[in-house]
């Protein structure tokens, strides 16, 4: 069995079984919903690495299903290829507007099918592999300054056109500058990955961190209210505090905020969770 898994969204019984039997033979992991609502709810769930979906369907059709998933995963995190017997120009055009990564016919030999499947698959893996090895942190495995700052952009920007909310997580590790004096950079290296790893357990896979320079940490957790962020902070916080470093306990100050709050910038957003957190430094001094 292959590691990638397929997702198939289509009203037809018949069309699932006989999808879900050819993607199977050849070694795909492949899970099927009957309806565009199924499959939303399925993807709040589980992780997949392609969706095939059917434009005619009761309720939800293909292309609004397709826009809901664009408001959770950019083009290329999740290929979604439609699977149709719509072939006319202003489907396709109107498919890819949508945010489709390709169109398959349901008339098209199978050969076809499993060929677009794995270009796409293919292609998805290398873009989020070269992504990953240019946007992480070498230190520490976190994600780096540029891609935080790009992921809250895009967040930004999808909460605006679309309504959807994220929360902001800004810390700032306690002491570090110390640790650095008095037992060398070495030791410092290692607080700053011990403190990632046990933040990165904590967080859903959804969540991101983002290290944001020196002793500065983003976190972005998408479709959590505030109270949800402030959990989130607070048991990071004690998941920290296990974190030793010769006889010292590690620790941090953190700020939230949220999207809800209607920041006219997305630079107003990050300065407000950054604030917060000085405030947050402040009161823990005292």
């Amino acid at each position: 069995m292959l590691e990638e898994k397929i997702l198939i969204v289509d009203d037809s019984a018949e069309t699932l079984q006989q999808m879900q039997e050819l993607l199977t033979q050849v070694g795909y992991n492949v899970a099927t919903c009957n309806s565009g609502e199924e499959a939303l709810d399925y993807l709040d769930k589980e992780r997949v690495d392609l969706v095939l979906l059917d434009i005619n369907m009761p309720s939800l059709n293909g292309y609004e299903v397709c826009l809901r998933i664009r408001q959770r995963y950019a083009l290329d995190d999740l290929p979604i290829i439609f699977l149709t017997s719509r072939e006319d120009s202003d489907s396709i055009t109107k498919g890819f507007h949508a945010g489709a990564s390709d169109f398959v016919s349901k008339t098209s030999i199978t050969d076809i099918l499993l060929a677009r499947v794995n270009v796409h698959i293919r292609l998805s893996r290398s873009l989020r592999y070269l992504r990953d090895i240019s946007l992480t942190d070498d230190l520490t495995g976190a994600y780096n300054r540029r891609h935080g700052m790009y992921s809250l952009r895009e967040w930004f920007a999808r909460s605006k056109r679309y309504g959807t909310h994220f929360s902001l997580i800004y810390f700032d590790l306690n002491g570090l500058k110390q640790i650095n004096d008095d037992y060398g950079h070495q030791a410092g290296d290692l607080l700053l990955r011990a403190v990632v790893s046990a933040c990165k357990k904590l967080l859903r896979e959804s969540d991101m961190l983002f290290r944001m320079g020196g002793d500065e940490f983003m976190v972005l957790c998408p479709d959590t209210d505030k109270r949800g962020a402030f959990i989130c902070a607070e048991r990071m916080q004690e998941a920290v505090k296990a974190v030793t470093i010769v006889d010292k306990s590690a620790s941090f100050a953190y700020g939230v905020a949220h999207s809800s709050d209607d920041y006219r910038e997305m630079d107003e957003m990050l300065h407000s969770a950054d604030s917060a957190m000085y405030e947050c430094k402040k009161k823990m001094r005292k």
